[in-house]
């Protein structure tokens, strides 16, 4: 959920924002047990955008609870909800028997580096319509390539039915360049001429929510 801070939430008075962010604060604290949440900064990378919460839960209904309680408490109230997306993320059966964060995901699977790009991702039509062989005589020329970048790693939110696009593609590292090299290095593949849209392409940091606060509020 990327989302926009209200001006109101600067004009505050500084005990009233105090309070508000703490208030916030608090209630993420309590979802920990059934919520996977990260927080990102996109404030002065991007115009429409200050903020990332990324949530991830086993349960769609508690997303929406999520998202319904951050929007009523505290510094929340002046988060304005810009754009969003929705997957799956299928965890194979060696991750399931993992050590899980929040209930939810194997602990250090995701959220765990500096930098994030996302963008949603929508094959074409020909791509549908090619066979599950020649599909992955495409996306194997695309693995090999993400595998001379260890330090960049990726997931893959299937949307197909559920959002506007056909996927969430997520991309983390602690390298901004080598994030970067590899966004280019993946553009240039033959699996490329079959994107539809790839865009928009977000970056965004890694950030405490209260930090983020704390430089919105200024």
């Amino acid at each position: 959920m990327f989302v926009k801070v209200a001006p109101a939430f600067r004009h505050l008075i500084s005990n009233e924002k105090i309070a508000a962010k703490q208030e916030l604060e608090g209630m993420v604290a309590l979802r920990q047990d059934d919520l996977f949440l990260r927080t990102y900064s996109l404030q002065g990378l991007r115009a429409e955008f200050d903020m990332l919460l990324w949530l991830v839960s086993s349960d769609i209904t508690h997303l929406q609870q999520a998202w319904s309680n951050i929007s009523a408490t505290g510094a929340g109230r002046y988060l304005v909800a810009k754009k969003s997306f929705l997957g799956f993320f299928e965890l194979t059966p060696e991750q399931m028997v993992c050590e899980q964060e929040c209930g939810v995901v194997p602990a250090g699977l995701f959220g765990k580096y500096q930098y994030m790009l996302l963008h949603p991702l929508s094959r074409t039509c020909e791509w549908h319509q090619m066979s599950a062989e020649e599909q992955t005589l495409y996306l194997t020329e695309r693995k090999n390539t993400l595998e001379a970048f260890p330090s960049v790693a990726e997931h893959m939110f299937e949307s197909y039915g559920l959002d506007d696009q056909d996927c969430i593609v997520v991309r983390e590292s602690n390298n901004l360049r080598e994030l970067a090299a590899v966004t280019q290095k993946l553009r240039e593949k033959r699996i490329k001429h079959f994107a539809k849209c790839d865009t928009p392409s977000l970056l965004c940091i890694g950030s405490d929510l209260r930090v983020i606060l704390d430089r919105l509020g200024n």
